[in-house]
């Protein structure tokens, strides 16, 4: 028995979080469930969170900030606040019945005190240690079910950054471990017709078949990464958590009309402009396809890590 499955998604994937959202609402997921664990979520503003997802009168405006101020980049498309939005109308259908929380588990940055990169680097340099850190404390700590979601790189096994599923079984957690992927098996070009019978989404226990043998990385990156990696997916996950067929995958994008001109696309261009990056941080586009043929671009890399990433994190301040 497992008290924490594990999510390793594709950032702005569609279909994706639709699943996500039917997850939620279902009944049976809702009783089991104590906790949902969001990268896409900044800790700086748990006490905001909590009081939306129990239903209480929390404007809009207040709660996002929880999604808007993490330390990804660009602003998240809906699909993450819509997620939060589900988790609470879930909760207020089950008045009197047990309640789901959602946990911020991105580290407390405030920027609006982040002058300069070197700023950014001690909460950039512990992203995994303090999601970690938030699971043992709300989750294990109190005997808690939680289900995370983090990009794959956070949970991937024998790859990334390795750190957080150990910690949690260090801790004395059971996990289970599932993947995002869709049916590249090597190159761009390489697509695996063994899936096309399969509905989506659907999971599949990866251990004795033949989609375990398949290399891990193309398949959760639609073919546009490690096509020499070794890595299999029964070592790099438990289960796959099919989508669908690479070119029917969809990204969502941010809505460009609650950016365009807006205190919060001036304050997007500001910090891109501290990390030295110049990116269109707004797609023309609503949707567009989830992976695209790669590129052969020789130029250097944009953005250099902050020097100051070791530094340990700084006091964690009152929740908002």
């Amino acid at each position: 028995m497992h008290d924490i499955v594990m999510l390793g998604e594709i950032h702005w994937n569609k279909q994706e979080y639709e699943w996500l959202r039917s997850l939620v609402a279902n009944s049976e997921f809702a009783d089991r469930v104590d906790d949902i664990v969001m990268e896409f979520g900044n800790s700086l503003y748990q006490k905001s969170v909590d009081r939306y997802i129990a239903g209480e009168a929390v404007s809009i405006e207040e709660v996002q900030l929880a999604w808007r101020n993490t330390l990804g980049l660009g602003d998240p498309p809906p699909i993450y606040g819509d997620l939060y939005k589900t988790v609470r109308e879930t909760n207020l259908r089950r008045h009197g019945k047990h309640q789901m929380r959602v946990l911020c588990g991105d580290p407390y940055i405030d920027w609006d005190k982040v002058q300069s990169k070197e700023d950014i680097g001690p909460f950039l340099g512990h992203r995994d240690q303090w999601y970690a850190q938030v699971v043992k404390d709300e989750v294990i700590a109190k005997h808690h079910r939680a289900f995370l979601i983090a990009g794959s790189a956070h949970f991937l096994r024998r790859q990334g950054n390795g750190y957080i599923e150990p910690e949690l079984r260090r801790a004395g957690a059971k996990t289970f471990l599932i993947l995002a992927g869709t049916n590249a098996v090597k190159g761009y070009d390489d697509l695996d017709h063994r899936w096309d019978s399969w509905p989506a989404p659907s999971i599949m226990v990866l251990k004795g078949n033949w989609a375990g043998r398949l290399a891990a990385i193309p398949v959760i990156s639609g073919g546009t990464e490690g096509i020499d990696s070794r890595l299999k997916l029964k070592d790099a996950a438990d289960a796959l958590l099919y989508l669908g067929r690479r070119d029917s995958l969809i990204s969502v994008e941010a809505l460009r009309e609650e950016v365009d001109g807006t205190a919060y696309g001036k304050e997007l261009r500001r910090r891109m402009t501290i990390l030295g990056l110049v990116l269109p941080y707004i797609p023309e586009d609503k949707e567009s396809p989830q992976f695209s043929r790669p590129e052969r671009d020789d130029r250097p890399p944009s953005f250099t890590l902050p020097k100051t990433m070791e530094r340990p994190l700084p006091p964690r301040p009152p929740s908002r």
